[in-house]
């Protein structure tokens, strides 16, 4: 409204890839943050620091990479810990990345920070479904002879990402099937015209697909369903590390498999960034008393 005090937050986004480029380029331009970057070789005429502290003023939002990495030195960053980045917050500033480790949340905790990982947000992980599907079938499309169209696809579990790829697959033409637990994911698959099988019965149908895609973060795709693969088997697995795939039985049978992680991020950088910045301002914006844009 007319006269409104809008409050623009001030940003430290550090990290090295593109996605954090263009999520701080997405906060800039579309919510008139304030944003300054704590990263080198980023290659934009954003405003840069070379350490927290050539800030002038203390930030309200803390945003770090995706992943966060596994302890309390920032990822891609140099010698850049987090408790160098302390001093450069303000009292009870916002403290977010992707996949934060314990140890991280804990430390900014103790602090007085708030903190949130953004991949727990559910609208990050319904969006990022989408580009994770894509990045899949470019290597569908990269790694087989023959083409998605009529190609005998099976997927193993019914989350965002599963169904983002049923999707896609089944409208380049693949006969797609899902493995999963859960009754009522298989009569959803079901309704959706998709094969449906308790997952139990991989290992007997595993010779049936060319190409096998895991979304479970357990291991799904034993080595006895491996084993049962054609020679020709493509093997994708999208969970995160260990995943859902056994890789030694892989390199035993020979089969192909490509533990594909973080595909946003590398296959729609500018995509993954402007779903991060949207994400983060959801964040503040709930936890903020401040009016935000």
């Amino acid at each position: 409204m007319c006269g409104e005090n809008i409050y623009r937050p001030t940003i430290l986004c550090t990290g090295s890839d593109k996605r954090q480029i263009y999520a701080a380029e997405r906060l800039k331009s579309v919510y008139g943050a304030e944003v300054i970057l704590c990263m080198t070789d980023c290659g934009t005429e954003m405003r840069t620091a070379a350490s927290p502290d050539e800030l002038d003023h203390e930030a309200d939002i803390l945003l770090l990479p995706t992943p966060c990495g596994t302890g309390l030195t920032v990822p891609a960053c140099g010698d850049l810990t987090c408790g160098m980045l302390v001093g450069a917050l303000k009292k009870g500033a916002l403290v977010t990345g992707g996949k934060m480790p314990t140890v991280m949340i804990e430390f900014f905790n103790s602090l007085g920070f708030d903190t949130a990982d953004l991949m727990r947000r559910p609208e990050l992980a319904v969006k990022n479904a989408v580009p994770t599907a894509e990045g899949t079938l470019a290597i569908i499309m990269n790694e087989c002879s023959e083409t998605v169209n009529g190609m005998n696809i099976a997927v193993t579990g019914w989350g965002h990402v599963a169904k983002a790829c049923a999707k896609l697959f089944s409208a380049a033409g693949a006969h797609v099937t899902i493995f999963a637990r859960s009754l009522t994911a298989l009569a959803e698959a079901e309704t959706l015209g998709l094969s449906a099988h308790h997952i139990s019965e991989l290992p007997r149908r595993a010779g049936e697909f060319l190409t096998i895609v895991n979304t479970v973060p357990a291991l799904i795709v034993t080595a006895d369903a491996i084993s049962r693969t054609c020679p020709d088997c493509l093997l994708i697995d999208l969970a995160s590390k260990p995943g859902g795939i056994d890789f030694a039985a892989c390199r035993s049978l020979s089969r192909r498999s490509v533990h594909a992680l973080s595909l946003p991020g590398k296959c729609a950088p500018v995509t993954a960034g402007h779903i991060i910045a949207d994400t983060v301002m959801n964040i503040y914006k709930e936890r903020s008393s401040r009016n935000v844009t």
